[in-house]
């Protein structure tokens, strides 16, 4: 990279960083503001909000806030056209598949309910039935804990009351009052939820977060007890790096 080339990189990414500063507030932020936020010099932020704003993503008001442009939304909605989580994820999923030789499945939020969105399974006689599309409390399963352990308290609590009485396939999995703070700290505290149920099967899953500590998705590990016996706490550390991995590359962050 020429001298010429690294200024030019040096400034575009002062330029994406004044757009995130400013997106980040309620009201707009000031240029001082916006040099203490993203830790450059005021004359240098001066002359990049003013590049912005003439290619009109950024506007100043008359009490000298600088704020988003309604130009910006071309950009969200581009997002929203070409963002596909599962194809995002899927190259990490078939990674750690191959590496457990299990079932891998992920997993969003929608409301109070976790649904299955990709499976990628392994080369073996006995493997999970697709669970594409399949909807649960997140409460009833291991992904589906991974992402309510992840929310504010306060949110837990209300999803947990929502739910109460909800049908579930299994009732050893219903959380209540008591069960709920134990079942949370122990799955914080190993970093990955395991879903123990009565049948032959071991659930193991882990959280991928946005940039706010906020669930993006949940990573499952199933696999039958017989070849997951004394592997689960090896399987949660490899689910709980694929959905850190995972969360990294949603938001184009490097390896």
């Amino acid at each position: 990279m020429s001298v010429g080339d690294d200024t030019r990189y040096r400034a575009l990414a002062r330029g994406v960083r004044i757009l995130e500063a400013v997106a980040g507030t309620r009201g707009g932020s000031t240029v001082t503001e916006l040099a203490e936020l993203t830790g450059t010099d005021k004359s240098s932020v001066s002359r990049l909000v003013t590049a912005l704003v003439d290619l009109g993503l950024l506007a100043r008001l008359e009490n000298r806030r600088i704020v988003l442009t309604g130009r910006v939304l071309n950009l969200a909605q581009g997002f929203q056209k070409q963002y596909t989580l599962g194809e995002i994820a899927r190259p990490y999923l078939d990674d750690l598949c191959q590496t457990v030789d299990e079932t891998v499945i992920l997993t969003i939020r929608q409301g109070d309910y976790s649904v299955s969105v990709e499976q990628v399974d392994p080369e073996h006689p006995f493997r999970m039935v697709p669970h594409v599309g399949n909807v649960a409390p997140l409460h009833a399963t291991a992904a589906g804990r991974a992402i309510l352990f992840a929310l504010p308290v306060g949110e837990q609590h209300r999803i947990l009351s929502d739910l109460r009485g909800a049908p579930v396939e299994h009732p050893e999995v219903q959380l209540n009052v008591e069960s709920w703070g134990r079942e949370m700290e122990l799955a914080r505290s190993r970093g990955y939820v395991w879903m123990q149920r009565t049948d032959d099967v071991e659930r193991v899953a882990a959280v991928a977060q946005d940039r706010n500590g906020l669930p993006l998705a949940a990573v499952a590990v199933y696999g039958p007890k017989y070849r997951m016996n004394g592997r689960v706490p090896e399987v949660g550390r490899l689910a709980r790096a694929t959905a850190t991995k995972l969360s990294r590359a949603a938001y184009g962050v490097r390896k």
